[in-house]
């Protein structure tokens, strides 16, 4: 039984992401921006593999660089909400409509791929 509202699907292909904090406090003397590589997606979050030092409770803004678009998908706003040495959890909080929809296509997309487990 899962409890997500949202189903997570494991990303065959994992794509980058580059990231900007927003709301940096001031007694911040970390990077203010990072990349890295998705590897699990929902329409409401992502698991990130990255180098970047956050924090749970961190927001950030983003650029997802999808697999054969030209132009970024972008999330306004996310919320770290785990961490766990190179990786961290983010939620989406905020994104235009039509990044929506491509996020949406792409998570079908990628859910309706065969895994390697049945090939």
């Amino acid at each position: 039984m899962t409890l997500r509202k949202y189903p997570r699907v494991h990303v065959p292909s994992p794509f980058q992401l580059s990231f900007t904090r927003v709301e940096v406090p001031v007694s911040f003397s970390g990077d203010t921006e990072g990349n890295g590589v998705v590897s699990n997606l929902s329409m409401k979050g992502c698991k990130v593999e990255s180098d970047a030092t956050v924090e749970p409770g961190d927001h950030v803004s983003l650029s997802l660089k999808l697999p054969g678009d030209e132009s970024p998908l972008v999330v306004e706003l996310a919320t770290v909400r785990w961490t766990e040495e190179r990786s961290f959890g983010l939620e989406f909080i905020s994104m235009w409509p039509a990044a929506e929809t491509r996020l949406r296509q792409l998570v079908h997309a990628i859910g309706e791929r065969p895994s390697e487990a049945t090939r």
